[in-house]
């Protein structure tokens, strides 16, 4: 088996669970966790804001849809296929039911017909290319910006210096099989970066020290 065929199941692994239309993204926690500028905290709320809002989304629009949720630092992106407009408003709408959720939405949705296995199987495989660009670059951590391809178009969150964004930015916009790039970053001055690893870090380093 290809190395290309290894990362393309790996990655439609992760990110496309057969039989189930209403995806949720997952927020990554356990080795990397340690790395994110969210804090830990942030991280499992964005999982839980991932879960409940695929599950209202799955139980209002049924199967027709095919419906991704993202969360990042408690701000949601919405990305894949509804039969109407009004299913993509609705998908919104059960979002909003979300208590104690979310800081805002955007809701990429597409109204038509259902992207293809084979247009998922290449999303899925774009996103791990950018990863593993971002990780050759070595100028942003690949753990500081979250990914998500849904034909074509990368979308990437993520809490990022201005120079993170315009290297996430170039990597995404040259990578085979992207047609768009929508950036979705909070972007803070470096200062602010620099403060919010050094929590992080220290966040990190008691944690350690705290192990058994």
């Amino acid at each position: 088996m290809t190395l290309r065929s290894l990362i393309l199941l790996a990655a439609i692994a992760s990110g496309l669970p057969a039989c189930v239309p209403i995806i949720a993204t997952g927020a990554a926690v356990g080795v990397s966790a340690t790395l994110d500028r969210r804090s830990y905290g942030v991280q499992i709320e964005d999982s839980t804001i991932e879960t409940k809002a695929a599950s209202a989304i799955s139980a209002k629009l049924g199967p027709e849809a095919r419906v991704s949720v993202t969360s990042y630092n408690r701000v949601i992106l919405l990305t894949g296929e509804v039969p109407t407009e009004a299913a993509k408003a609705e998908a919104e709408r059960q979002v909003a039911t979300i208590p104690n959720g979310f800081r805002g939405i955007h809701n990429e949705l597409t109204v038509g017909a259902r992207a293809s296995f084979s247009q998922q199987s290449t999303d899925a495989f774009t996103t791990s290319a950018i990863k593993s660009r971002l990780v050759e670059m070595k100028e942003v951590s690949s753990v500081q910006v979250k990914v998500v391809t849904e034909t074509g178009t990368a979308y990437l969150m993520g809490i990022v210096s201005p120079r993170e964004q315009e290297v996430a930015t170039y990597v995404a916009t040259t990578t085979s099989g992207v047609r768009k790039v929508v950036r979705l970053f909070e972007v803070m001055s470096p200062e602010q970066i620099k403060q919010i690893d050094i929590l992080q870090s220290s966040s990190a380093a008691n944690s350690a020290s705290k192990a058994p």
